[in-house]
């Protein structure tokens, strides 16, 4: 069944998605919204203002942005901080931060009509556990390492 198995049975038609002049808390937001029905999603479509297609950003994404600024902002060497009051201030001041430098701009592309083992052979050779499904320029979907072994699981308990 595996061998049969094309990108299309499997990709997710339904992904997040923002524009490049979105700020990290839009994206954060986006993300948010579309977890509550995939949870196993952990990234967001890029795209342009003429709707092509510029990447994508990860929770590891958002974590680099932030991170500096976070950990610059929180007054680590002041004795006493109101840690909580200080964390929250310097996310809401980091997550203002525009998305662009941040952006994985080197996301595989599989077609819709591509078998399992090439997306397979894509995941492993990228390391990364993502593909975005285009054809003819246009964005069609989303496969997701949990995607991919949920067929594999599936395929196990046939045999």
């Amino acid at each position: 069944m595996l061998l049969r198995m094309r990108a299309w049975d499997i990709m997710r038609e339904d992904f997040p998605r923002v524009e490049e002049d979105a700020s990290l808390s839009q994206v954060i937001r986006e993300m948010n919204k579309n977890r509550q029905q995939q949870p196993d999603n952990n990234c967001v479509l890029v795209f342009t203002q003429k709707e092509e297609f510029l990447g994508v950003i990860s929770m590891w994404n958002i974590l680099q942005a932030m991170g500096p600024c976070l950990l610059k902002s929180s007054g680590i060497a002041e004795r006493d901080v109101d840690w909580d009051r200080a964390f929250n201030r310097a996310c809401r001041m980091c997550a203002q931060v525009r998305l662009r430098d941040f952006v994985q701009k080197d996301v595989p592309l599989v077609r819709p009509n591509d078998p399992l083992a090439r997306i397979m052979e894509i995941f492993l050779d990228y390391r990364r556990g993502r593909a975005v499904v285009a054809e003819g320029g246009k964005i069609m979907g989303l496969i997701l390492l949990p995607d991919v072994y949920k067929e594999i699981g599936r395929d196990v308990e046939e045999w």
